[in-house]
C-alpha cells in the first residue's frame, strides 16, 4: 500500500500519512475544516504551540497547558482526587517534597526532665509540620518532641545523647504534622539540662 505526504488544510485520505514527526511554522494561523488533515504549529523558533502565548511572572490566562507549577506563599489544602498544580519555591524552582522555611532556634534552654517547653508556637490558623532539627544537651538525654494536644506522648525523639552530643534529623521524608491547627510543638528532655540548636520544618 503506498502513502501519500496528505496537504494541510485538505480533506484526509487513507493513504496519506496521518502520524507526523515534526510540524510546520506559519506566520499566521490558518483555519481547518471538520475532517481536515492538520499540521501540529510551530512558533518561529521552532518550539510547538500548545496554546497562546503566556508571559513568566504573569498571571495565568487563556487557559494555557504548563509544564512547569505555581509559586504559592502557603501550601494549599487539596482532596483526593483533585487535580492540582506542581509547586514552585519563591526562586521559580520545583518542590519534589516538603522545603523547610521556617527556622526556630532554641538557645541555651533549660528543660526540666518531664516538664516540656514549647519550641514552636505557628500563626493562627496554622499546623505544624515538623521536617527536621539540629539539637545538642548539656547533659546526658534523649530528646522527645510532643504535640501539645497530646502531653505526654512522643511523636519523635533523638538517641541518647553523650552530654554536649549533637544530633541531626534523619530523614523525616513527608515529616510530622501535629495532629491539628494552632497545636504547638513541644520538647521534653528525659535527662534535665541546657538544649542549644534549632528545629525547622514548614507550617501550613
Amino acid at each position: 500500500m503506498s502513502y501519500t505526504e496528505g496537504v494541510h488544510d485538505s480533506p484526509a485520505d487513507t493513504r496519506d500519512r496521518l502520524v507526523r514527526i515534526g510540524s510546520k511554522y506559519q506566520a499566521s494561523a490558518p483555519t481547518v475544516a471538520d475532517g481536515d488533515n492538520a499540521y501540529l504549529l510551530l512558533d518561529s523558533a521552532g518550539r510547538l504551540l500548545i496554546s497562546g502565548a503566556a508571559a513568566h511572572d504573569a498571571a495565568a490566562a487563556g487557559n494555557p497547558l504548563r509544564v512547569g507549577g505555581v509559586y504559592r506563599s502557603t501550601v494549599p489544602a487539596v482532596a483526593a482526587g483533585d487535580i492540582v498544580d506542581l509547586l514552585l519555591d519563591a526562586a521559580g524552582c520545583l518542590q519534589l517534597a516538603f522545603s523547610p522555611d521556617t527556622f526556630k532556634v532554641i538557645d541555651a534552654v533549660a528543660i526540666t526532665a518531664g516538664t516540656p517547653v514549647t519550641v514552636w508556637t505557628p500563626a493562627s490558623g496554622k499546623t505544624v509540620r515538623l521536617l527536621g532539627w539540629v539539637l545538642s544537651s548539656s547533659a546526658a538525654a534523649a530528646l522527645e518532641f510532643q504535640d501539645s494536644a497530646a502531653a505526654g506522648t512522643v511523636i519523635a525523639q533523638t538517641p541518647l545523647l553523650a552530654a554536649a552530643g549533637t544530633h541531626n534529623a534523619p530523614q523525616l521524608g513527608e515529616g510530622i504534622a501535629l495532629a491539628s491547627a494552632d497545636n504547638t510543638l513541644e520538647l521534653d528532655v528525659t535527662g534535665s539540662g541546657t538544649i542549644s540548636g534549632m528545629v525547622f520544618g514548614i507550617e501550613e
